[in-house]
Order: C-alpha cells, then sequence, then structure tokens
C-alpha cells in the first residue's frame, strides 16, 4: 500500500493513493469524515484513550476561547 499524504499552503491535507490498487481502491469511496475517524482513532491507539481525551479536552479549551489578536468593537 502506497498512499501520500500532502500538508498544502492552506494547512489542508490532502491523500493520494492508486484508485486502480485493490487494496486502496477501498480509498475510493471514503469521505473526509472516513479519513479523520481513521487518524483518530489510530492516534487513541498509539497514545492511549486517557492521554487522548486529555489532548482533544485541551484542544476544545483552547479552541472556545476568543482570539484575542481581533480587535475589540469601539463603543
Amino acid at each position: 500500500m502506497t498512499i501520500t499524504a500532502t500538508v498544502n499552503d492552506d494547512e489542508t491535507i490532502t491523500f493520494e493513493w492508486d484508485e486502480n490498487n485493490p487494496k486502496e481502491s477501498m480509498l475510493n469511496t471514503w469521505t473526509e469524515q472516513d479519513f479523520l475517524n481513521a487518524i483518530l482513532n489510530y492516534c487513541k491507539e498509539v497514545i492511549g484513550e486517557e492521554e487522548y481525551n486529555k489532548i482533544i479536552e485541551e484542544h476544545q479549551k483552547e479552541s472556545c476561547k476568543p482570539n484575542e489578536n481581533e480587535s475589540k468593537t469601539q463603543s
């Protein structure tokens, strides 16, 4: 299996594979969510569910904070 992942300038990731390869062709029907789930499940497997959950929780806290670089609204 030869699947390549490229990080693009806009920070998106592009995956490429041989669409005609019997093993790789299963990816032909995958959605973006399927790829995300596969990556997240592998992370969970590698670092352990407890550590994974801590990282996700911290990320959610950070993403909920207001952007300090945004200009404040003037009254």
